[in-house]
């Protein structure tokens, strides 16, 4: 006797997925705190870790992932905005070593601006069209028949009776 499907798709994904959350687990915040900040600057490397992408995890910037790389590069803000580095040269720093992907929010310069800017172009000229389309159909034609045409349909009348 075989077991049945279902039983046997979720026992072989728990089977699978049983090594994924064991890594996950051991890389969970071993890098301690080095450097020392005031609550301002604290906040400020908070806000900036908000800004960076945490190149393990998906969809989670370093100041809310707990991987050992994520907890490592907050060392590395909180030690520039110690040295009173900008939030600007920071974010600058980390896309330089790691490319622009590592920044939740890319920049708006060259095609990164058409990539913001193109949805909204398309969402207005969209409703554009919709509206004079709306208009257009709204409107009653108004044409007067020519005098050719006039006959005719008086004659496809008349052959009607």
């Amino acid at each position: 006797m075989s077991a049945p499907r279902p039983v046997l798709a979720v026992v072989t994904f728990l089977a699978l997925s049983m090594p994924v959350m064991n890594v996950q687990a051991q890389d969970v915040a071993r890098v301690p705190v080095t450097v020392q900040l005031s609550v301002e600057q604290e906040r400020q490397v908070e806000r900036i870790g908000m800004k960076i992408h945490c190149p393990i995890c998906s969809g989670e910037s370093i100041a809310q992932s707990q991987t050992d790389i994520s907890r490592q590069m907050m060392n590395e803000v909180r030690e520039m905005v110690k040295a009173g580095r900008s939030e600007q040269e920071i974010l600058n720093t980390f896309a330089a070593s790691y490319g622009e992907r590592i920044l939740l929010e890319p920049p708006r310069t060259g095609v990164n601006s058409l990539l913001w800017t193109l949805p909204i172009a398309f969402a207005v000229i969209g409703g554009l069209l919709w509206w004079n389309y709306t208009q257009k159909a709204s409107r009653p034609v108004e044409r007067t028949l020519t005098p050719e045409e006039e006959k005719r349909i008086q004659d496809l009348m008349a052959d009607r009776e």
